[in-house]
């Protein structure tokens, strides 16, 4: 039953918009209705995605358990390790992140965007104005997960595998750092950090694997201390102060009286 219609790849590709959007509306209308915010928060989604990997983790749900999904072979009749098919779908890939970026651009500069703006610094304050701040919260929760399930979609077929694993609370902290490393507040600097942590994931897993959970700790804390607005927020200020800093003036030189 979990499979039905999963040969249709139209269906299938429905449902990865559905099958996220649909959870995160659904947890999101009880958490944010709840007023559920800040660390509850996060501990709330953490248990959920622990719920989730132990019952993806049982055999009878018919998502191979432990050992997850392999063995992909083919897309749309296309050999999933052809040089050309890892091309296209780097391509797409790269189109999809694209396409997130310009959602999340009309969302930030409309209207709606400017309510989250608000509500992110002041909630109380724009519920008293006369906003429903948790519908704010669901929508942009629900995009974001369907966002996420493109992601995803996207991801498998490129690496061959997923298994509940990718359920670990270390994925989500390890977004997080994405973040705080390529910059707060900005689009563009979760795509530049994911890029640049994962870099250095694959530099040490390939040299000292051991000491890699060690090694996002410490980016962590140094990010926090010396960049705490990440990389593009701490070059975005340096580049106003050298803007805003007057012109060095020379006095002109008099000719002395005779």
């Amino acid at each position: 039953m979990t499979w039905w219609g999963f040969n249709s790849f139209s269906y299938a590709m429905m449902m990865v918009l559905l099958v996220p959007g649909v959870l995160a509306f659904c947890f999101g209308w009880f958490a944010f209705r709840s007023r559920v915010t800040g660390v509850y928060l996060s501990i709330i989604t953490q248990a959920m995605t622990y719920a989730l990997l132990l019952a993806f983790f049982r055999n009878d749900m018919g998502f191979g358990g432990n050992n997850g999904l392999t063995d992909f072979k083919d897309i749309l009749g296309f050999n999933v390790q052809a040089d050309g098919t890892r091309a296209a779908l780097f391509s797409i890939s790269a189109i999809a992140l694209g396409v997130g970026y310009l959602i999340a651009r009309a969302v930030v500069i409309s209207k709606f965007g400017k309510v989250l703006i608000a509500i992110r610094d002041a909630e109380t304050r724009t519920r008293f104005i006369g906003y429903r701040v948790e519908t704010y919260k669901v929508l942009v929760f629900t995009l974001s997960a369907m966002m996420a399930g493109v992601a995803g979609a996207l991801y498998v077929p490129q690496v061959g595998i997923i298994n509940p694993s990718e359920f670990s609370p270390a994925n989500s902290i390890e977004a997080v750092i994405w973040v705080a490393v390529g910059g707060r507040g900005t689009l563009v600097g979760a795509a530049l950090g994911a890029v640049l942590v994962n870099f250095a994931k694959t530099w040490f897993t390939g040299a000292l694997p051991e000491l890699w959970l060690f090694a996002l700790g410490l980016l962590f804390i140094l990010v926090t201390i010396f960049l705490p607005k990440g990389i593009l927020g701490t070059a975005g200020e340096y580049i106003t102060r050298l803007r805003a800093k007057p012109p060095a003036t020379t006095t002109p030189q008099t000719k002395p009286a005779e």
